[in-house]
């Protein structure tokens, strides 16, 4: 039986209810309620038991802090509103279509850490959530983030394995550290926000095939880069990374570039990013970097004489052509005064003698 029947066979098996007894066997860590008045348990673990969350025995653990909820059947998440204090909620490998249950005001208004991977979603939409730090949606069917309205305190926030064609709609992100973005089918970095604290941004296995500097945004922490696996074919489709200041490690293998043995490659992207120090998990040596600034000052020196040259030749041009022009006008100049002479002659001639 192939992986897609068996996935057939499995949705067809009925989900399981939520009981009072499945909820009390997965309950684990007494730790002191959220008011300190007293002691609750914190944890809830019942992954993996095929569940539809229907049940509203969850009201009367309101204390609990953790949820690990994964490889379940749940298409909604309403009955955990009544866990006001959740930090840590694990989502994944349910059938959670939407992100509506996380865009109401005064729900999960502590909940920190939310995964919801390999669910049904096919959007990134609004989220409340004021304390969200870390958001994981990898795996699902998200082919658009436009309607998305940013969060101020999240802090890393995945995308990996999803429908991605363009960034439009990550943006108002203005705490986020790190973004993860591999197997998408994204082609430019056009529609990206200014992430003003972005430090690690993984763009692995999609269609990248050039870095245009005006698409670029604005990432003055960006420290690590990993295009790797993507259509980059030569060095000078990077230039543009030179905007990024505080760049340290960039990821390349596996793009079509790496195909040349010389070196060539490495050599180039530190030609015009002298600063990085990392370069396809391989640390930059000094004769490396030695060998790029001398490649660097003598394309410089090559290029300030051309540049030179072209100059030269341009003021030669000026000057003949200043010239032509000189004599054209002295030409026209003598053949008007010679006109004037031959008029003046003829009107002589023309004129009764007195």
């Amino acid at each position: 039986m192939s992986d897609h029947e068996e996935q057939e066979e499995e949705e067809k098996i009925p989900p399981k209810l939520l009981t009072p007894e499945i909820i009390k066997k997965g309950l684990s860590q007494i730790s002191s309620t959220f008011d300190g008045s007293s002691f609750a348990f914190s944890k809830l673990d019942i992954e993996n038991n095929e569940l539809d969350l229907t049940c509203e025995e969850l009201g009367n653990y309101e204390n609990l802090r953790y949820a690990k909820l994964s490889k379940n059947k749940f298409t909604s998440i309403s009955p955990l509103e009544k866990l006001p204090y959740i930090v840590r909620l694990e989502l994944q490998e349910n059938k959670i279509s939407s992100l509506a249950e996380f865009n109401v005001d005064h729900t999960f208004r502590f909940l920190q850490i939310l995964d919801l991977s390999s669910n049904a979603l096919t959007a990134l939409t609004p989220i409340k959530l004021p304390m969200l730090t870390r958001l994981n949606l990898s795996r699902n069917e998200i082919a658009t983030a436009a309607a998305f309205e940013g969060h101020r305190n999240l802090k890393v926030l995945e995308l990996r394995g999803n429908k991605l064609t363009n960034l439009a709609g990550i943006n108002h992100l203005n705490s986020l550290e790190e973004l993860y973005l591999a197997e998408n089918a994204i082609t430019s970095l056009e529609g990206l926000g200014d992430l003003q604290k972005l430090k690690k941004l993984h763009l692995r296995k999609n269609n990248i095939q050039v870095l245009e500097e005006e698409k670029l945004p604005n990432l003055p922490k960006l420290e690590y880069l990993n295009i790797r696996e993507n259509e980059i074919v030569d060095p000078p489709k990077l230039t543009s990374l030179s905007k990024f200041s505080k760049l340290q490690k960039l990821n390349l293998i596996d793009c079509p570039l790496n195909k040349d043995p010389s070196g060539e490659a490495k050599r180039e992207i530190l030609i015009f990013v002298p600063h990085i120090k990392n370069i396809n998990k391989e640390d930059v040596t000094e004769e490396e970097r030695t060998e790029a600034k001398a490649d660097k000052e003598e394309r410089d020196r090559i290029a300030e004489e051309a540049r030179i040259e072209a100059e030269r030749i341009e003021k030669e041009a000026k000057e003949e052509q200043a010239r032509q022009e000189a004599l054209e006008r002295e030409e026209r100049e003598e053949r008007e005064r010679q006109e004037a002479l031959e008029r003046e002659e003829k009107e002589k001639q023309e004129s009764p003698e007195e």
